[in-house]
């Protein structure tokens, strides 16, 4: 008799995926278990969000470095080709670091884990808020951005950061915050 594998699509996540993560069955992600590989995970993803944030300034980076058209677009692209791949990465690991908590529906979980959850989303929200703010002060009082300008410094780039920052706070704060996940 085979379950149905349940998707939930708002979560993001699956049944079978959620109680895979939570039960201790699979042995290859154990280092990721210990608060202080997560917290190395938390340093290194807002590490990545930075970088990719950065590239909005790459045009005023590319006049410092004094490279040429050529060489400056390729090492762009190949930078940031590389460096949202790595991000999109640690948030995966992140994600099974904290055992997909953040993301499981209450039905899949206990009342500690929903507890935890909530107060984990709640923190991230508050860390958002002051994340946009330092956003908007940085674009206000940073160089000048435009968007989706290959010529100036683009915006899209930041952009591009906070959508990955907004939907990776909630596990970062929990894999920051919890001893036991």
């Amino acid at each position: 008799m085979s379950k149905k594998n349940k998707i939930y699509w708002f979560e993001g996540v699956t049944e079978k995926g959620v109680k895979a993560l939570l039960s201790d069955e699979n042995s290859k992600y154990k280092w990721l278990r210990p608060q202080r590989n997560r917290r190395v995970l938390v340093v290194l993803m807002a590490l990545g969000l930075i970088s990719v944030a950065m590239g909005s300034y790459w045009p005023t980076l590319k006049t410092n470095l004094n490279l040429s058209d050529g060489t400056s677009v390729v090492v762009y692209s190949v930078t940031a080709i590389f460096v949202i791949f790595a991000v999109l990465g640690g948030y995966t690991i992140l994600r099974i670091s904290v055992r997909s908590i953040a993301d499981a529906p209450d039905e899949l979980l206990d009342e500690r884990q929903i507890k935890v959850r909530n107060t984990s989303i709640r923190y991230a929200y508050y860390a958002m808020g002051y994340l946009v703010l330092a956003l908007l002060a940085l674009m206000f009082f940073g160089p000048e951005l435009k968007m989706f300008q290959p010529e100036a410094n683009d915006g899209s780039y930041i952009l591009i950061a906070t959508l990955f920052a907004y939907a990776s706070m909630p596990s970062m704060v929990m894999a920051w915050r919890e001893r036991d996940v």
